[in-house]
């Protein structure tokens, strides 16, 4: 009798607890999403503010190695440490080398596609084609200096997401060893080897669902007005758009506006 009165006693305080427990996680989750929703719409406030007053000049981007292009999921995944989606968290102005433009990406990684799983819910630093640089560091051989006044660098080929819209795209390992501008500039705003990566072919294998869009698209506004007309990439990276849109797109959007 006396062991029957102690285990409904027990049961009497665990019962309770487990549901405070079980409330307490829902609610701390419930936290989280509105405190990612709060600091990604001061983020978009401050970002907006930023290029609000910038000069809006075009480029036809930042000059990379040729690497190979995914054209196929499998593709991706081979060429890539890890297949990733994510959410773009922050942009903020970086240091970039003379006559280029980078701008540093936070993104929260969601989803692991493919590689390495430990990734997931981390926040990484991207640098970005494209973005706010300095009169003077873009036209560094002009004798007229225009000290503070900014400049908004867009790439023809890839598009600043927009803070709040989710991404697509693959990553490789940030090798900041080798004694180049570039990776100096890295360094002094904040990329490390464990907390960056880098994209080989942004402009062919970079996909972004904006905030209030329905699918993803390819971040690349020159080759999505090409038509087909037998031109073998556009044509295997519209069917690999349909590809991504099918198996990942299976969120509804979001308001962060």
């Amino acid at each position: 009798m006396r062991k029957t009165l102690m285990i409904l006693t027990l049961l009497v305080f665990v019962l309770p607890l487990s549901a405070y427990s079980v409330n307490t996680i829902k609610n701390s989750l419930h936290h989280d999403s509105n405190t990612s929703c709060i600091t990604i719409k001061e983020n978009q406030r401050k970002w907006r503010r930023q290029t609000a007053k910038a000069n809006i000049i075009h480029s036809e981007g930042n000059g990379r190695e040729k690497v190979p292009v995914g054209i196929s999921l499998d593709d991706l995944k081979n060429y890539n440490q890890a297949v990733i989606e994510g959410t773009i968290y922050n942009l903020e102005k970086m240091r970039s080398p003379q006559s280029m433009a980078y701008t540093k990406a936070s993104v929260h990684i969601d989803k692991v596609i493919s590689g390495d799983k430990s990734l997931k819910n981390k926040i990484v630093y991207l640098a970005l084609d494209g973005g706010l640089v300095s009169f003077d560091d873009w036209y560094s051989e002009s004798k007229h200096k225009a000290y503070g006044h900014n400049m908004l660098v867009k790439n023809d080929e890839f598009s600043l997401p927009i803070i709040g819209s989710k991404i697509i795209t693959g990553l490789i390992p940030n090798n900041l060893d080798e004694p180049i501008e570039l990776n100096n500039d890295l360094k002094r705003s904040g990329f490390t080897s464990k907390n960056s990566f880098t994209i080989n072919t942004p402009q062919y294998n970079f996909w972004v669902k904006g905030p209030n869009a329905k699918e993803y698209r390819l971040n690349n506004p020159t080759l999505r007005k090409k038509n087909i007309n037998g031109d073998y990439l556009v044509e295997s990276l519209q069917q690999l758009t349909k590809e991504i849109n099918r198996k990942f797109n299976d969120e509804k959007p979001k308001e962060h506006q």
